[in-house]
Formats: C-alpha cells, sequence, structure tokens
C-alpha cells in the first residue's frame, strides 16, 4: 500500500501525552545499565488508538532489554488503557456462529479430560479433535497456562486477571483461585462469577497473610515500571515448591525483526519493558527463582504477523481478517521459532521457588 493511501491513523491527529505525567528513564529498568542504543523513535499507540503521546524506545546493550524513555508515570499510565480489552466480557455460546461453537465444546471437552475442568458444553471427541488439529493441543494447554494436576488446598494467583476468563477455568479444576486487576470494570465482570477478584495490583498482596502454589503472569511484566521488584514479589508470596508462570513479548523476536516499529508485540506506551529469554531466565535466576522451564511451543507467527501487517498499513489489527502475503513465510517462521525459543514472539516459562 503506497503512503498516499495509507488510512488517516487518528493518534496523529491528537494531542500529546501530558509534560507533567512523564518519567525519565536514563539506565535500564532491567540491570541498571547506562549503555544503550536507539531502537525505535517516533512510536504511537496504533493497536487500542486510546493513548496521546510520540514514543521512543531504546536498547540495553547490556542486557539487550528495550524499554521506553521517557514513560508515563504509574499516576498517568491508566491514561493509556481507555479501550484496553480486558473491558470486554468472553462471548456467551449463543453469540458465537457454528464453527466457533463446535470449537469451543472440542476444547472444553480436552480441558476436561486433560485438566479435570467442568466445562460445558463439551464433547470427549475434543481430545481427538486437539490431537489432529495442527498445534491444537499446545494452544489449549498455553491456555490453561501448562497448570499440573490439582492437589487438595492448591492455591492459584492470577495478577492481573481482566475479566476472569482464566480464573475461571482454573477454579473449575479445582484450584481455589484469586485474581487482582487494577480495572474495576474487568473486576466487576470477574466478580458477577463468585470469583475472589481484588482492584489492585501486587501492592495489595501480603506475603506474611496469604501464599500460592501458583502465580500466573499472562502479559503483564511488560506493563510493569519496576518488573524486577514486581517479581521479587511474586517470588515472596510464593509457597516453597510454588512456582511462577510468565508469558511476555519477545523482543528479540521473528516478528520484531521482520516488522520494525509496526511489530504487534510493542504497543507502547502501554508496554514499557521488553525481555529476550536470556534476560528474563537471568532475572529471575538473580531473584531465586530455580528450574526455569521453557514451556511447549504453540503456533503464535500467523496471528501476530497479521496484526504487525495491518499496523504498518494504519489499520486497526483487530479488524483484518488474515495475512496478505506468503503463507509459506509464516511456515518457515514456525518452523524456526518451535525449533528456536530465543526467536518467538512470545516468551513463555514456568520458575519455580526451590526452598
Amino acid at each position: 500500500m503506497s503512503q498516499n493511501n495509507k488510512k488517516t491513523n487518528p493518534r496523529e491527529m491528537r494531542s500529546q501525552w501530558p509534560d507533567d505525567g512523564l518519567e525519565s528513564v536514563p539506565i535500564c529498568p532491567i540491570c541498571g545499565s547506562k549503555n544503550r542504543t536507539l531502537l525505535h523513535e517516533g512510536l504511537t499507540d496504533k493497536v487500542f488508538f486510546s493513548a496521546l503521546g510520540i514514543w521512543t524506545m531504546y536498547c540495553c546493550k547490556c542486557c539487550a532489554c528495550a524499554y521506553l524513555d521517557p514513560r508515563p508515570t504509574p499516576e498517568t499510565i491508566h491514561l493509556a488503557y481507555q479501550n484496553y480489552y480486558t473491558h470486554d466480557k468472553t462471548p456467551s455460546l449463543r453469540e458465537l456462529n457454528f464453527r466457533k461453537r463446535l470449537r469451543r465444546k472440542f476444547a472444553n471437552g480436552y480441558r476436561n479430560f486433560r485438566y479435570g475442568t467442568q466445562d460445558h458444553p463439551a464433547s470427549i471427541f475434543g481430545v481427538l479433535a486437539a490431537a489432529l488439529m495442527p498445534g491444537g493441543r499446545a494452544i489449549i494447554d498455553a491456555g490453561m497456562r501448562h497448570l499440573p494436576k490439582i492437589k487438595a488446598g492448591n492455591r492459584l494467583l492470577d495478577i492481573g486477571c481482566g475479566n476472569g476468563a482464566f480464573l475461571l477455568r482454573a477454579r473449575s479444576a479445582g484450584w481455589t483461585v484469586t485474581g487482582v486487576d487494577f480495572d474495576s470494570r474487568a473486576v466487576d465482570t470477574a466478580s458477577s462469577h463468585g470469583l475472589d477478584v481484588r482492584i489492585g495490583g501486587i501492592e495489595s498482596m501480603d506475603s506474611t497473610v496469604e501464599q500460592f502454589d501458583v502465580i500466573t503472569l499472562a502479559h503483564i511484566i511488560e506493563h510493569v515500571h519496576q518488573p524486577v521488584n514486581f517479581l521479587q514479589k511474586c517470588f515472596n508470596l510464593l509457597k516453597p515448591n510454588g512456582f511462577l508462570w510468565i508469558e511476555t513479548p519477545n523482543i528479540a523476536a521473528q516478528g520484531h525483526k521482520k516488522f520494525g516499529a509496526h511489530w504487534r508485540g510493542l504497543e507502547p506506551p502501554r508496554h514499557l519493558v521488553l525481555f529476550t529469554l536470556k534476560s528474563l531466565c537471568k532475572t529471575l535466576k538473580k531473584i531465586g527463582f530455580t528450574n526455569i522451564e521453557i514451556q511447549p511451543y504453540r503456533p503464535l507467527c500467523y496471528n501476530v504477523f497479521v496484526a504487525s501487517n495491518a499496523i504498518s498499513a494504519n489499520i486497526d489489527p483487530y479488524s483484518v481478517p488474515g495475512l496478505n502475503g506468503s503463507m509459506l513465510q509464516v511456515k518457515k517462521a514456525e518452523r524456526l521459532a518451535k525449533q528456536t525459543p530465543e526467536s518467538r514472539e512470545f516468551i513463555t516459562v514456568k520458575a519455580w521457588k526451590k526452598l
């Protein structure tokens, strides 16, 4: 698409982020190094079109993490979440078309068999369907965050739980679940299902009062102003032999190399810090986590490439039905990602607290 034919981005027509709502980040938020290189400049919110401002991202020469400088302050970051997806409710079965209803029925059947959930409607043929569908089991397992079989009294904390969709499935599998989220509308939705969900962040949890067997962070750490302190608090909240499950965009991903400033994983200014697999594992080990385990791969390149391609054309990434390009390139990227965790679009790991 030529530059003249591109849609005008409404973000570029709006005023900038308030000057008194910015903070400087002169050193890497992960390793503290001052040695850095410019990675991207002129970044704007082309995902949800709700955040003001033009943003600059740097890459740390020491740990290879990427971070915004300047960035929104903790007091003003909420301005970037006006149209964020956690406001949405999970569609009911009757709101889905026939194909999606069948997929949900099969997925429920697989989860009931594999994780002991009680999801309905369900079909036992979902076990077969998940095995036959390319990446089927891996996709559903990742949705369940690779939980182990439940033991009596096991407790799970989901930080940034949104509308509680994952907590409902974990509770259905027998877990005693708790969630926290800053989004009051999402918390209201989750609470309407009888879930123990609290407004706030990890600061609202007291490790001297509550401890958990599992803590999950699904695309949360990249939103955090002080990620190392945040992960330390997660460590403190875990019981001995408990584990942290974490997934976050990978700044070393193939998609970032291909699409650059248009890569879906950047999402300025909500994504403040982006890790590589090596930098995340090193940070977790420094905190005290052990036995860091890379989780099984699921196909991700197609969806991320579709969104990134739309962003490069100034189109809403959630409005594009498919990829305008060679599926051969996507298949090649998927093969490389499966073989090379360092190049995957997302980093997905478990890290244990062994005492």
